[in-house]
């Protein structure tokens, strides 16, 4: 299939048989679907119009989804693309995504057209998810030295790559001229690079690896290479994971648990004064994300962690929800079963996780999961019920 390409859909709808919820399945179970990582945009700022990746021909390519009328258009096409990373621009003309692991690539909406912004260096693969600042004229992202590179497609080579010491290089892309600078460069495997918003200083980034073998997953570095600091010290048995800015800025936050317990925890990083605080205790979800203000968070259940050395450790029972937490009042509440198998399928580590966020409005929650087949886009719609019940003290 070529650029410019349509596939028209039939949404399904069904009620949660626990919550009473209404989740639309967005694309159908028999093609291999998925959603951009959690904190990419990937809704037009109308919430009418959605991004995500799709094997419709053999290639794993984007498409937008009109929510409307529930069709998507191709918007690459081809070998090579990084689904995850890929994003929208803020005001919602451009694509930007990585192709073969080499280029950064820039396609107009309107057109299709396309630009190649940057190119790694013959020595280097680009790894992982790239960032882009608030107004979208520079970029952070991950270069990992060719030599040193193995592709991860199970958690066992996860592991083994941790080992490795990878020599890896963060780096600053200008979005207009397509120059680079290296901000931060070491032999030991770096990951998650993140603007911060509305402050194009302060980039976090993390120690990648085993949870519970990495010396601190979290780090900040100014743009210019200056101050590398450690977000918090691990507590003895303390994992640290999937760390993301709150889009206002306001606050780092991420999960936090803590070998041969079942709960997880929420914690709040706030960059100004460095005060570290455990916001509240969760069930055990995996990925967190919030609204636009840090006032709601979306969290998927999941089970024992495979990205650990000692996982008999960290043994816990399935979760299969999807929670909403209201972060004023500490209370939560499950919105609806994704029931994702979190498996690893065809060399891919990532595509069955559910990776939930909100949408724009706030009223809905996208999400991927594998339930009926090959992993689906869904949309779980929030009842004002449970918004109304996570508002009592």
């Amino acid at each position: 299939m070529a650029k410019g390409s349509q596939i028209q859909f039939n949404f399904h709808t069904v009620q949660d048989a626990q919550t009473g919820a209404r989740v639309t399945r967005l694309t159908p179970p028999d093609v291999l679907c998925h959603r951009n990582y959690f904190y990419q945009k990937c809704f037009t700022r109308d919430g009418g119009k959605l991004l995500f990746a799709g094997e419709f021909d053999g290639n794993r390519n984007y498409y937008l989804l009109d929510l409307k009328t529930q069709k998507a258009v191709q918007l690459t096409e081809g070998k090579g693309d990084n689904t995850f990373g890929g994003f929208l621009s803020p005001d919602d003309q451009y694509l930007y995504y990585v192709k073969n692991e080499r280029s950064l690539q820039r396609v107009k909406l309107a057109d299709f057209s396309e630009k190649t912004v940057y190119t790694v260096p013959e020595d280097w693969v680009g790894y992982g998810t790239w960032v882009a600042n608030s107004e979208c004229t520079s970029l952070v992202g991950i270069e990992i030295s060719r030599e040193d590179w193995t592709p991860l497609s199970d958690w066992k080579i996860f592991q083994e790559f941790y080992h490795s010491n990878p020599h890896c290089r963060l780096l600053r892309v200008d979005l207009i001229s397509g120059k680079s600078r290296v901000i931060h460069e070491k032999n030991e495997w770096l990951g998650h690079p993140i603007y911060r918003p509305f402050d194009d200083n302060t980039v976090a980034f993390c120690h990648e690896g085993p949870h519970d073998l990495v010396d601190a997953r979290m780090w900040l570095v100014n743009e210019d290479g200056s101050n590398v600091r450690k977000v918090k010290e691990h507590a003895r048995g303390e994992s640290c994971t999937h760390e993301f800015w709150v889009p206002d800025g306001s606050a780092l936050m991420y999960v936090s648990y803590l070998k041969g317990q079942q709960d997880r925890h929420i914690r709040r990083y706030e960059p100004q004064t460095g005060e570290d605080i455990c916001l509240m205790t969760m069930p055990a979800c995996s990925h967190l994300m919030s609204n636009e203000n840090g006032t709601l968070l979306v969290g998927d259940g999941s089970g024992a962690p495979v990205d650990v050395k000692d996982t008999a450790s960290h043994t816990i029972e399935n979760d299969p929800w999807l929670y909403i937490f209201d972060a004023r009042t500490r209370q939560h509440a499950p919105l609806a079963a994704h029931n994702s198998s979190w498996r690893v399928l065809d060399g891919d580590r990532q595509v069955t996780h559910p990776h939930p966020s909100f949408s724009p409005d706030d009223r809905h929650v996208l999400f991927t999961t594998d339930y009926e087949g090959l992993p689906a886009l869904y949309l779980a719609e929030i009842p004002d019920a449970l918004l109304s019940s996570l508002r009592k003290d």
